[in-house]
């Protein structure tokens, strides 16, 4: 049964320019953002900026599909990991923290499509 679910579209560019002003080094946005492993997916990426921004939207997408069903009003970005499966394919590895805000909320499975398209990364999730 499905319970949510959340779209969101980030802007690469954006992206794009906060890799390039932090190149070399880790800054706090991507340390407080985004996790070790996505961090370590990210530098095996011939495109960064794009990998970041489809993480982020999934972030944002995670958060609106499920944030009606759970008194969990706020989830740090990191407790929603986005890795890539055997095949490639996005998926959703859930922290702690995120495990206990989908059991609140009766939710047992993430689905999540991510596309990018010219400048553009969008999320898709769905939640039931």
């Amino acid at each position: 049964m499905v319970k949510g679910i959340g779209i969101d579209t980030v802007e690469i560019a954006r992206m794009r320019a906060r890799c390039a002003r932090f190149s070399g080094k880790e800054s706090a946005f991507f340390q407080r953002t985004f996790t070790d492993a996505e961090r370590a997916e990210a530098a095996q990426r011939h495109d960064a900026a794009a990998y970041y921004a489809g993480r982020f939207a999934v972030k944002e997408a995670v958060y609106k599909a499920i944030a009606h069903l759970t008194d969990a009003a706020v989830l740090d970005f990191r407790s929603v990991e986005t890795l890539a499966d055997a095949h490639g394919c996005p998926h959703v590895v859930p922290s702690e923290r995120l495990a206990q805000a989908l059991e609140e909320a009766g939710v047992t499975e993430l689905l999540v499509s991510l596309t990018n398209e010219g400048e553009y990364a969008t999320a898709i999730v769905l939640a039931q």
